[in-house]
């Protein structure tokens, strides 16, 4: 599979659903904010994109199941799904930046040793 525009990594069949585009807004989003990332971040971006996405899916059924009486168990279940995927989206983020921050950090050296290139 090809990547989508603007260095997105692929992670669903289409990107023309609702879903594929929100996938691709967070994307977008997140590399303006840190800049260019390096190949072995873009596992950890998609990743992070997927994990939005399940996410926004587990809100939906929870928002659904509180609207039906007699759901406790399915809510609180839900709820505990919600809270370990926010969890996982925090470590990827964090480890996203990270990943950010040395890729700068490593092409500032590079531009130092080697000049500026023109």
């Amino acid at each position: 599979m090809r990547a989508l525009a603007g260095r997105i990594p692929r992670a669903f069949r289409t990107h023309k659903t609702p879903e594929g585009a929100a996938y691709g807004s967070y994307c977008r989003a997140k590399l303006a904010r840190l800049g260019p990332l390096g190949k072995d971040a873009m596992p950890i971006l998609r990743e992070c994109g997927i994990v939005t996405i399940d996410l926004a899916r587990v809100r939906a059924d929870l928002e659904a199941a509180r609207d039906k009486p007699n759901r406790r168990r399915q809510v609180r279940q839900l709820q505990r799904t919600s809270a370990s995927l926010r969890g996982q989206l925090l470590a990827l983020e964090r480890r996203l930046e990270e990943l950010a921050n040395g890729h700068r950090t490593l092409a500032g050296r590079l531009n130092q040793l080697t000049g500026p290139r023109s």
